[in-house]
């Protein structure tokens, strides 16, 4: 008889350090397995799969013995990420911007990567960084250095690995979203109301942020 209890794995995409073996009826979704695991975060969520795609609707026997990845619910019509159609805008600027592809769907993406002189702070010469921004119309990117090495780069402010401090404005991971990959967040302070005066434009947004992170981290 066919075992009609599905095991899996339930982890947090802003910490995929925390964990949680289960095992739930094979009738469930995705999503009705992590609420009544009471591994729900509060408020709306999504649960994505190893690539970042939503799968909450999704039955739970399709992954058996895999984990799954729960996190902020993609809003539809991807009012939070950078507009796919135009992050050339970006580029004009910042041409070394790639989309990550796992936080990417057809017309969004959630994180960016690029890289850009360092100024002597770094053995290659540039900073490589990635920058998380599912809600860049209204809240604040965060930025992780790839190529952070201690010894070896020397940035003007500071950098927190493996977890960030308890600031009102910061909202770090032990891990780059979506990897296992220890983050090493920049503190880029509170710049929230700056951005905000800028209105609610993405591309604009994002390049002020971006402008922001290259100044911090060759001062």
């Amino acid at each position: 008889m066919m075992n009609q209890m599905i095991p899996l794995t339930v982890a947090n995409t802003l910490d995929q350090s925390i964990k949680q073996r289960i095992e739930v009826s094979a009738k469930k979704t995705v999503k009705q397995a992590v609420q009544d695991a009471k591994l729900a975060p509060k408020g709306q969520f999504d649960v994505f799969d190893a690539f970042g795609k939503v799968v909450s609707q999704q039955n739970v026997g399709e992954y058996r013995d895999k984990t799954i990845y729960v996190g902020v619910q993609r809003v539809a019509g991807g009012r939070g990420g950078i507009p796919l159609n135009r992050l050339v805008e970006l580029k004009v600027d910042f041409p070394s911007i790639q989309p990550v592809n796992q936080h990417t769907d057809s017309k969004h993406t959630d994180m960016i990567m690029l890289k850009f002189p360092s100024a002597g702070r770094t053995t290659n010469g540039f900073w490589q960084i990635v920058i998380h921004c599912p809600n860049v119309t209204n809240h604040l990117p965060h930025t992780y250095i790839l190529n952070f090495k201690l010894g070896e780069s020397r940035p003007g402010i500071s950098v927190y690995s493996g977890g960030g401090p308890n600031v009102h404005y910061g909202s770090t991971a032990k891990t780059i979203p979506g990897t296992r990959k220890t983050a090493h967040w920049v503190c880029h302070g509170n710049i929230l109301p700056i951005l905000n005066n800028i209105g609610e434009d993405p591309i604009k947004r994002m390049g002020a942020y971006i402008n922001h992170i290259q100044n911090l981290l060759n001062s």
